[in-house]
């Protein structure tokens, strides 16, 4: 196996709670180094380009309520990385009748994208006098622990391992994948040392999956200002909708529909253009003309871990205390990207303190 130096913690997952918890870990003056298996960042905080529009794909918008994520937000818009979206969207109700959007509390929106706020903490980091790397398309294998510290195993883009060691870890992936990790490393096993609430705890969550549709439109759609559509709980099979030209972000018109967990599970191995006719045909009210020459591209990405249903109380479950391992994210202590950003910031908190 090829060795490489070690450094004081890897963070595995470079979306919203990887990047603010090595925000934490940079400003204690530590090491980190990021991993994530995509080829870019920000996880479902995720802005794709289909034909010449833009479309915010995973995560539509995010809230500012703890003092926390206000702070970080507070300064990326102060770099225009950032930008208030509306105070509320349409509701659809379960009789089909539309609710115009009530004056609610501000939704946030990326400057060009859901990506720009992910990629403004990347580039701090990377400006951190070299305490930082995110690596991208590095796909972990392995969580172990050994003497000292941390042992990360990943591929090297060949078929061959890499090892890399560490004082301490933050696993911010999805929990099930975050157990897979460290079982095949053998911490979950007897003798593995992973504290046993701990290990229960983790047990327990479950995500839905989610397709998400993209479509460009020759024309404006059908979606009332500012460009979102709530559906109520139990409507098939759409749950959410977006006008990614109203909200500021496209070029040109082009909507996201976003399926129900219901939906996405049952179809969830189903072929790609099946999924996609079935929610274009649900899409079609909300097309202004005939989707056969309406729609000029389109695009279907698959979720498989779109969001918790079950989300654990306490910000980060610690999986060991030496070497320091934990478990933060989005299912931890509130959904979303505001709870994913918590718990990122409170997780490198900790491990800030427990190196110490």
């Amino acid at each position: 196996m090829q060795m490489q130096a070690a450094v004081d913690v890897i963070v595995i997952g470079a979306g919203i709670a990887g990047l603010c918890a090595a925000r934490e870990l940079v400003a204690a003056g530590l090491r980190v180094l990021v991993l994530d298996k995509s080829r870019g960042i920000g996880g479902r905080m995720a802005t794709r380009r289909v034909g010449k529009a833009v479309c915010d794909h995973g995560a539509q918008f995010f809230t500012v309520r703890g003092d926390d994520f206000e702070a970080v937000v507070t300064a990326a818009r102060r770099d225009a990385a950032v930008a208030t979206w509306c105070n509320g969207f349409a509701h659809m109700e379960p009789d089909g009748s539309l609710v115009a959007p009530g004056d609610g509390y501000p939704r946030w929106r990326g400057s060009r994208g859901m990506t720009d706020l992910p990629k403004w903490l990347a580039e701090r980091l990377a400006a951190a006098d070299g305490r930082c790397e995110i690596r991208t398309q590095a796909t972990v294998k392995a969580v172990a622990t050994v003497v000292g510290g941390v042992r990360i195993e990943l591929e090297d883009g060949t078929g061959g391992r890499v090892t890399l060691f560490a004082r301490g870890a933050l696993l911010t992936a999805p929990v099930p994948q975050a157990i897979d990790l460290m079982a095949a490393g053998g911490m979950l096993g007897p003798g593995g040392g992973t504290d046993a609430v701990a290990r229960d705890a983790l047990a327990t969550v479950a995500y839905d999956p989610c397709f998400a549709l993209m479509l460009v439109l020759d024309r404006p759609s059908r979606v009332p200002p500012p460009g979102g559509i709530q559906f109520a709980a139990g409507s098939e099979p759409i749950a959410w909708l977006a006008d990614n030209f109203h909200k500021g972000v496209s070029p040109v018109p082009a909507v996201t529909v976003h399926a129900t967990g219901a939906f996405s599970r049952e179809h969830f191995d189903a072929p790609p253009e099946e999924v996609a006719g079935m929610l274009l045909d649900a899409a079609r009210p909300w097309i202004d003309g005939d989707p056969a020459t309406a729609v000029v591209e389109r695009s279907l990405h698959r979720w498989k871990f779109a969001l918790p249903t079950t989300v654990l109380e306490e910000p980060l479950v610690v999986v060991t205390e030496a070497p320091p391992i934990a478990c933060c994210g989005d299912a931890f202590a509130g959904p979303r990207v505001e709870g994913a950003a918590a718990s990122g910031l409170a997780a490198g908190r900790w491990m800030v303190r427990t190196l110490a």
